[in-house]
């Protein structure tokens, strides 16, 4: 017959806690670790790519802004306005965005940014608003669903 002493059974009843406790722990932690999504967005003359054009509120975006093209852009997550905007218009109205200066010709730039309300077809898009670029076609709609 198989004997259990009484310090067996304290090291086999510590053994199934710690591993309960540990279990408990990295699950909190894999939930609690909300890894960017990539999105890869490609600026030309004149046009805006992107490899997401749909995104979630609450999830963090990780964007790798190239600009492909041979003139200096912008990149701005705002709401559709035609037309040449003030660099003060466009930071009252943009969600995130990178200058000119941030992206000349060849340059890439990296930007996270966590949408924190829905914006259904329509309403928002990626622009750039340099003189004449918006105007040319340089505008990608996008969708963020709740």
């Amino acid at each position: 017959m198989f004997r259990v002493n009484r310090k067996s059974s304290l090291f086999m009843l510590l053994v199934l806690i710690t591993t309960l406790v540990l279990t408990g722990c990295s699950g909190s932690a894999q939930a609690s670790s909300n890894k960017p999504v990539d999105v890869q967005v490609t600026l030309t003359e004149f046009t805006i790519t992107s490899s997401v054009t749909t995104f979630k509120v609450g999830v963090p975006y990780h964007f790798t802004v190239n600009n492909a093209g041979t003139a200096a852009h912008e990149f701005e997550i705002m709401p559709p306005e035609s037309g040449t905007l003030t660099a003060d218009q466009i930071s009252k109205l943009a969600l995130a965005s990178l200058s000119q200066s941030d992206l000349p010709a060849g340059a890439t730039k990296t930007l996270d940014y966590t949408f924190t309300k829905a914006y259904p077809q329509g309403t928002i898009e990626f622009a750039c608003h340099l003189v004449g670029h918006y105007e040319a076609g340089m505008h990608l709609p996008i969708v963020v669903n709740p």
